[in-house]
């Protein structure tokens, strides 16, 4: 009777991300590794090991449909967050790493045979993490690789991004954050 409670709840918790309700996690192991369904809004450094910051909210179904991109004119790309889900003759460096032979898109997901997509933090580890190999970069006019790992890599893609925007549409300041304001996307802890 237990077995079959706990077939039950796993299955009633997949069935609530294959038909693509809001991801609210209470643990960094509840994020799925990969999945064909895209989530609407995903908790970022649920597991933050800042002293004075918390979880960011951040709402992929907006930026997935809306026209986010720099100069607002069209939907971000998904290929620009998902780095590794485009052929390799389409990279742009420093990236090197490609999963795919067609660039992502939500009709790349559409066939039954499709495959997922990974989630940021099956690659982009926590700074201690050692159950994989963490991915590194040395910039130039370095001589010591940066390991990205999931904080690094999300604050780099989101403020880039952000400040990017707003220098293109300076009507954007105050209306989304830039790099320095930390506290309209993370919860503050305490």
């Amino acid at each position: 009777m237990k077995i079959l409670l706990m077939v039950i709840i796993a299955l009633g918790s997949v069935a609530g991300v294959i038909v693509g309700e809001s991801l609210a996690f209470t643990a960094p192991q509840d994020i799925p590794r990969e999945s064909k369904v895209q989530p609407k809004e995903v908790l970022l450094a649920k597991d933050s090991q800042s002293d004075k910051y918390g979880e960011a909210a951040f709402n992929h179904e907006t930026h997935s449909v809306k026209n986010y991109s720099i100069d607002g004119k069209s939907v971000i790309p998904c290929e620009e967050c998902h780095h590794t889900d485009q052929p390799k003759a389409s990279l742009k460096p420093p990236l090197v790493t490609s999963e795919r032979d067609v660039v992502l898109t939500t009709a790349a997901l559409v066939p039954a045979d499709a495959k997922p997509v990974k989630s940021c933090r099956f690659c982009h580890l926590q700074v201690d993490d050692d159950s994989a190999p963490m991915p590194t970069l040395t910039y130039p006019g370095k001589t010591t690789p940066t390991k990205l790992t999931n904080e690094f890599s999300y604050h780099v893609n989101c403020n880039v991004c952000h400040d990017k925007s707003i220098a293109a549409r300076p009507a954007l300041k105050g209306k989304i954050p830039g790099s320095n304001d930390c506290a309209i996307c993370h919860k503050p802890l305490g």
